[in-house]
């Protein structure tokens, strides 16, 4: 019964010894910009953007073994980044400028079982962006539901920010959750660390020397992101949009660590504009940079769920690539996941389609 969807979750979430741990996230929250970014690092950089709708019933996907399969009615449409597919989103940001994404943690310890409906890690994404617009719903919902445990040592915590500029680190540790924001979060930066050894690490004064011949290791990447973000002057650098890739491009993990004998590479870059409510991308398939504002969907469950493949031969504003969502493209795409039988990739198939538009 372990078998189930959280050993897909596992596979795709940077989960390597902790030295090949390669994803980042960070705000940028100065000079009137807000700004989150994005780094996904793996082996693998298949992968769909999907416009989600609003006033769907959802029932989440889960081990019957540990509770009852959380249930909820998106109050929010969302943009989000996929590779297991529909449903099951790695990060992406809401219509009322909530973004959520995900990063691998070694330390994660989930709840055990309780009274809370259940749902697991990765989708736990999606219930946030379709339920809630701040930091303290997020918070909250921990009374509401709770992650199912995967195996030991193979977690992730979460980087969430609002359209106020609050943010949160996320973490289940000990079966407990803990989080940190506003006072307790003076850097708004996150790794495969937890943010206490990360923030203990960079004001233990090796952060002085952590952008030379350092590599990619996880606590070194949280202090580059944090003094990237502490030299950026809004008059004299470049826009916001264009100083998040930079700092994107500083914390690469581009060849260190591997998976199944693979080198990781970041495969998705994201920076998500969270006042105006714009994201540009660019992916290892296709480096150039693509955006678009979520103003341009209609995220009426009346409408289809779009779809775009995240290496498509595009650049620049790409809201009129999408396509309608098929069963097959979701097929297709889960085809490719590497290092998964096909058993398990089976169970994955009609998962979406269970899903039921109520706005009527």
């Amino acid at each position: 019964m372990k078998n189930r969807i959280i050993l897909l979750v596992v596979f795709f979430l940077c989960i390597v010894p902790k030295i090949g741990h390669s994803c980042t996230t960070f705000c940028l929250d100065k000079g009137g910009h807000l700004i989150f970014g994005k780094n996904f690092g793996w082996i693998q950089n298949d992968g769909l953007v999907f416009v989600n709708k609003r006033g769907v019933l959802k029932t989440a996907r889960s081990d019957g073994e540990v509770g009852s399969p959380a249930t909820w009615t998106s109050k929010y449409g969302s943009v989000t980044f996929n590779q297991i597919g529909h449903e099951l989103p790695f990060g992406g940001i809401n219509e009322a400028g909530l973004v959520v994404e995900i990063l691998a943690l070694y330390e994660a310890k989930f709840p055990p079982p309780d009274e809370r409906p259940c749902i697991d890690q990765v989708q736990w994404v999606q219930y946030q962006l379709d339920n809630f617009s701040t930091i303290e719903e997020v918070i909250a919902s921990d009374s509401q539901l709770r992650i199912i445990s995967p195996l030991p040592g193979q977690g992730c915590h979460y980087l969430v920010c609002d359209k106020t500029g609050n943010c949160a680190s996320v973490a289940f540790l000990n079966g407990t959750l803990v989080f940190h924001t506003e006072k307790t979060m003076p850097v708004k930066v996150l790794t495969n660390s937890t943010y206490a050894e990360a923030i203990a690490f960079l004001h233990d004064g090796q952060s002085e020397n952590s952008s030379i011949g350092q590599g990619n290791i996880s606590l070194f990447r949280f202090v580059r992101a944090a003094e990237m973000i502490k030299k950026y002057k809004p008059k004299k650098a470049p826009s916001a949009v264009d100083y998040a890739f930079d700092i994107i491009s500083n914390v690469k993990a581009n060849g260190i660590g591997y998976m199944f004998g693979e080198p990781l590479y970041t495969q998705w870059s994201i920076v998500y504009d969270l006042k105006n409510l714009k994201v540009y991308f660019h992916s290892l398939g296709n480096e150039q940079i693509r955006y678009f504002a979520l103003s341009s969907f209609d995220f009426s469950c009346k409408t289809p769920v779009t779809i775009l493949d995240i290496n498509a031969n595009l650049s620049g504003d790409v809201v009129n690539n999408f396509v309608n969502y098929t069963h097959k493209a979701n097929r297709d795409l889960q085809k490719k996941l590497l290092f998964v039988p096909p058993e398990e990739i089976e169970k994955l198939k009609n998962y979406p389609e269970s899903t039921v538009c109520i706005d009527k």
